[in-house]
């Protein structure tokens, strides 16, 4: 008897390792951003899974799936921008993001994010979302997140253009080099960017020249745009 229950525990703790396994072999690294209307909430890389999400707003407090399987979509279950964005929340940097406000809509079958931080865009601003600088055209449980992807939600009115800026890894003090900026969406230049000091100009290009330090983080800003990517620049 003592034999047999031994052999039941090794064969259920046998199970408990293959699906924790299964767990992380499924989940999906990404690069998460996060840009409020007067700051950015958060910046970097989160591993995001298929699973459910809790609608904590509207009439219908539930749980839903969020895995683009069950939201519309084609293929298998996979993780979402949706479910990257509470895997950000959850993490220690992440706290600037809770609490997130998701009410689930039964019409298109996915969630509408209300609120993040805590922050509720008003008037013809909204939280929107684009992946890889493309911008959703279906909500945040209806993409298939792939590893390495990029996703934004960022306060918007729907025609509020993501800075995107390019800087080399490695600089040397002293030594003038160029970044530069453009539309994220389209791959345009822009010009009367700030970074760094400099401003862009019509070819979106900036010189910057760093004398001090040995890493500095670059992010472009331009009014009526929405925050730049961050770019770390080592220093030699």
């Amino acid at each position: 008897m003592i034999r047999s229950s031994f052999v039941r525990v090794l064969a259920l703790a046998s199970v408990s390792v293959i699906a924790l396994s299964a767990s992380a072999a499924a989940a999906t690294k990404v690069n998460v951003r996060v840009e409020g209307a007067k700051a950015t909430l958060f910046e970097g890389d989160v591993s995001a899974s298929a699973g459910s999400l809790l609608s904590n707003i509207g009439e219908d407090r539930s749980s839903h799936l969020c895995n683009v399987a069950s939201n519309g979509g084609s293929g298998g279950a996979a993780a979402t921008p949706s479910r990257a964005l509470l895997a950000a929340s959850e993490m220690p940097l992440g706290d600037r993001l809770g609490p997130i406000g998701f009410e689930w809509y039964e019409s298109f079958s996915d969630f509408l994010v209300g609120s993040i931080g805590g922050e509720a865009p008003s008037g013809d601003n909204y939280w929107e979302l684009s992946v890889n600088w493309k911008v959703a055209e279906v909500g945040g449980c209806g993409v298939a997140l792939k590893k390495g992807d990029q996703v934004l939600w960022a306060v918007s009115d729907g025609a509020t253009p993501a800075l995107r800026l390019k800087a080399p890894k490695v600089a040397r003090k002293g030594r003038a080099f160029n970044v530069r900026v453009t539309s994220g969406a389209t791959g345009k230049a822009v010009a009367g960017a700030r970074v760094g000091g400099a401003t862009t100009g019509a070819s979106g290009l900036a010189r910057l020249t760093l004398r001090f330090g040995s890493k500095r983080a670059l992010g472009a800003t331009k009014r009526g745009a929405i925050r730049s990517n961050i770019e770390s620049v080592v220093l030699r």
